[in-house]
């Protein structure tokens, strides 16, 4: 009975993260339309990871928190050796108030970051330095244009949210359910930045 039941389990399990995929796919789609001068091909080319949270959430009035699941591609993007289950969660105290739920894009540019991800947790802005949208406006006017932060991040918000920002937020892998690289949901999130 024993074993019967931890087979259910790890079904579900498997099932439950193929959803947060394909859930993946359909944020990056979203995200990378929104953010239409963003330099998606330059970063895929240059990221050693990417990772899509298709749901994070914040909530705050002086006390606020964040939390969000996501998933990580590993090497190239186009052809990753890895995909893994990530989650994102922080607070802050000050000046703030509202709710906001966001689609997020990070592209990471370092192994170091990939591997601190992997084997532990990063600290965003204390561990590595953040760029969050507005650098692809500028890409196209831009001849020279080089990389100079470890991640760049893009969004599709959903809500208000007023005083605060991703600053502080850990990063870390999960303990879930390794995350299969041939399932649908994998397949749709292949095929979704390859048009890029």
């Amino acid at each position: 009975m024993r074993k019967i039941l931890l087979a259910i389990f790890c079904v579900l399990a498997l099932a439950a993260n193929d959803e947060l995929v394909l859930n993946a796919s359909n944020s990056f789609t979203t995200t990378m339309r929104k953010n239409s001068d963003a330099p998606v091909k330059a970063l895929l080319q240059n990221a050693k990871a990417v990772v899509v949270f298709p749901s994070i959430t914040k909530v705050g009035f002086v006390l606020g928190g964040m939390h969000g699941k996501g998933v990580m591609l590993v090497g190239n993007p186009y052809a990753p050796s890895e995909m893994m289950v990530v989650d994102i969660s922080g607070g802050s105290i000050g000046l703030q108030v509202g709710y906001e739920n966001s689609s997020l894009v990070l592209f990471i540019l370092k192994d170091s970051l990939v591997a601190d991800i992997k084997d532990a947790k990063i600290t965003i802005n204390a561990d590595a330095s953040f760029a969050f949208a507005d650098t692809g406006k500028f890409y196209g006017r831009v001849s020279d244009f080089s990389f100079t932060s470890d991640i760049y991040a893009y969004t599709d918000n959903d809500g208000f949210f007023a005083g605060a920002s991703f600053g502080g937020a850990v990063l870390a892998k999960t303990s879930d359910a390794p995350l299969r690289m041939d399932s649908y949901g994998y397949n749709a999130l292949m095929s979704a930045i390859s048009k890029y």
